[in-house]
């Protein structure tokens, strides 16, 4: 029986030499030797009296690179707005090269560019028009945080398209960068919004009043 393993192990070995091998204090020194003539840092650790394993970690730190998160809820968001047909993999591509100008245009991580953009043009209501009796009704309504986001990217979207670029990420990247530094269409369009709440403010349906009880 235990000649027969014996036989399986040797011929596992053989068919696979760089899984199955045994490591020894001497190909640990020679390990160790090359390493310092790499110039790296040796670190043994021993884990049984016939195996040694070791590590080795270069001695500079590699440069860090800012990587949005996959799964960042506003680059979700952003990704579905400017989905067309169906295609999420396009769009992905999309949102991806507009990090990349932005980066490549500010020398900036993009990510709080792109929040920062979101934040300044979304606005904090929306006005509802409607006609009764021939006459223009204007009702001011609050929008949530992500409806407020929703707005934002639609018309940084809007906006985008009328930029210069040849390419669809190009455009939404200066456009950002334009709500940033103030110079947008976008911002206009906000003010608008707001101006026009403010001056039918007094179409907002107030709760109701509720009676004071008599005091005895």
């Amino acid at each position: 029986m235990f000649a027969s393993i014996r036989q399986a192990a040797t011929r596992a070995a053989l068919r696979h030499p760089t899984i199955v091998r045994r490591v020894t204090t001497e190909s640990v020194a020679d390990a160790a030797k090359q390493a310092s003539d790499a110039g790296l840092t040796h670190v043994p650790s021993v884990a049984g009296p016939s195996a040694v394993s070791t590590t080795f970690a270069r001695t500079e730190k590699p440069p860090v690179i800012h990587i949005p998160p996959a799964e960042d809820p506003l680059l979700h968001l952003f990704t579905s707005m400017v989905m067309f047909d169906g295609k999420r993999q396009m769009a992905s591509r999309v949102v991806t090269k507009m990090l990349l100008h932005i980066h490549a245009f500010t020398k900036a991580p993009p990510l709080p560019i792109l929040r920062e953009a979101v934040e300044i043009a979304a606005p904090l209501l929306r006005c509802r028009q409607f006609k009764r009796a021939a006459k223009q009704y204007v009702f001011p309504m609050p929008l949530s945080e992500r409806q407020r986001a929703r707005t934002a990217i639609d018309w940084i979207w809007e906006a985008a398209k009328k930029n210069g670029g040849k390419h669809v990420s190009e455009r939404l990247a200066r456009e950002i960068i334009a709500i940033v530094k103030g110079e947008s269409e976008v911002l206009k369009k906000k003010a608008e919004v707001h101006k026009l709440a403010v001056l039918h403010r007094g179409n907002v349906v107030k709760p109701p009043r509720v009676p004071r009880s008599n005091q005895g």
